[in-house]
């Protein structure tokens, strides 16, 4: 039984390809698309607060938290700049929030409505004081999403135009 050339090279051709394809159909689609060093993220955890970003900062006649990228800087800035306590809090008021969700609403935030969306507001609200590491983390996730967007490309190009120091000189402008 002799086999041609042409043949083998063939199905050494689809062998290796097919090694090259398997591990990419594989992939873990509950990993975050962020690689992060201290913090243990999940991909609904990711798309999670990307809503929630968005909440604070809407589509409108201008690119919302979502198009710029928001959620990536808060989990970056959490992830870099926070010491282990605060991460830890993060997380743990990630989980809250999470719950929050799902008690109020059955769902989670990425499903949730424009109405069931305003309940989770007021849940959080009323839960007030009760727990400190829910309000600990919206007040993270507002100030970074924040930060985001007044530091983004879009913002500072299109918005508050930049203009180097000392500015224009107008020479014939009475002082």
């Amino acid at each position: 039984m002799s086999v041609s050339r042409r043949h083998a090279l063939r199905q050494l051709a689809c062998v290796s390809i097919g090694a090259v394809l398997i591990p990419s159909c594989m992939e873990d689609k509950s990993k975050s698309s962020l690689l992060l060093k201290h913090l243990k993220v999940t991909a609904s955890d990711e798309q999670m607060l990307a809503e929630l970003c968005e909440i604070i900062l809407p589509k409108s006649g201008t690119p919302g938290a979502k198009d710029i990228g928001a959620h990536l800087f808060v989990l970056t800035m959490v992830d870099d700049c926070s010491d282990a306590e605060q991460q830890k809090n993060f997380i743990k008021g990630m989980e809250d929030f999470t719950a929050l969700c799902k008690k109020t609403t059955g769902k989670v935030l990425v499903d949730c409505t424009t109405e069931e969306r305003k309940k989770i507001t007021e849940a959080i609200v009323a839960s007030g004081e009760q727990q400190p590491e829910l309000l600990q983390f919206l007040d993270t996730v507002k100030r970074r999403t924040i930060q985001a967007y007044t530091t983004s490309e879009f913002f500072l190009t299109k918005i508050q135009v930049y203009e180097l120091v000392p500015g224009r000189y107008h020479g014939c402008v009475p002082v």
